[in-house]
């Protein structure tokens, strides 16, 4: 549903952490707060004149409205589908539907589960750059066996928004391996994602460019 190395949304700031009924309903949805959380979107649990709701921020100033027939349930089992809808507090023009798997919904084969809501939200932010930007980081990593067959890793450089840069360090670091008396014993990856397997004197090192998490833009 989502990428476990990009960075989370951060936890919404009111003072609602400490009530026990938003910490239940909380609880109770957070897969989707979660995945939602790791596009990521500001989430949060939205309680308001008896209604429940997940709110989910997007950059322009609008939010997502999560909820299902009429307000979600305590229970997430019991939720008769899924409705969202883009609002904007402040400009009642934006008022749109982005998934809605309740029984009369366009999505309605779906019901509850919650895969395809979050894919919805996912591809619908993406289409209108509604979320935050998120820049790949990657790192020379090595990855090692000592020979008393102790394991070692280290990042050797980085991490650095630009993959090109992080294959140039790859040169330098694999370059001083050699210097240093290494031997390659085994390259694969190309310039792309380069990894080479290293020995001396018993001893084992993997040097590669690693994806290593997303930073915002």
């Amino acid at each position: 549903m989502s990428n476990e190395l990009a960075p989370m949304a951060p936890m919404p700031v009111h003072g609602n952490s400490n009530d026990p009924l938003w910490r239940k309903l909380w609880n109770a949805y957070e897969p989707i707060i979660t995945a939602l959380r790791r596009i990521p979107l500001v989430t949060d649990v939205e309680i308001s004149g008896g209604m429940y709701g997940i709110t989910a921020e997007l950059i322009d100033g609008s939010h997502l409205w999560i909820s299902s027939v009429e307000e979600l349930p305590l229970d997430p089992s019991e939720a008769e589908g899924w409705h969202v809808r883009r609002a904007h507090h402040d400009i009642p023009t934006i008022d749109e539907m982005v998934y809605n798997s309740t029984e009369d919904g366009a999505h309605a084969q779906h019901a509850n589960n919650v895969v395809p809501l979050v894919q919805a939200i996912a591809a619908f932010v993406a289409e209108r750059g509604l979320a935050p930007k998120l820049i790949d980081l990657v790192s020379v990593r090595l990855d090692g066996v000592t020979k008393d067959h102790r394991r070692t890793s280290q990042i050797v450089q980085g991490p650095f928004e630009d993959r090109h840069a992080a294959v140039k360090e790859y040169g330098v670091a694999t370059h001083e391996l050699a210097e240093q008396g290494w031997r390659c014993v085994h390259e694969q990856g190309g310039m792309d994602w380069p990894l080479t397997v290293w020995e001396l004197n018993g001893e084992i090192a993997t040097v590669y460019v690693a994806h290593v998490g997303r930073v915002r833009a």
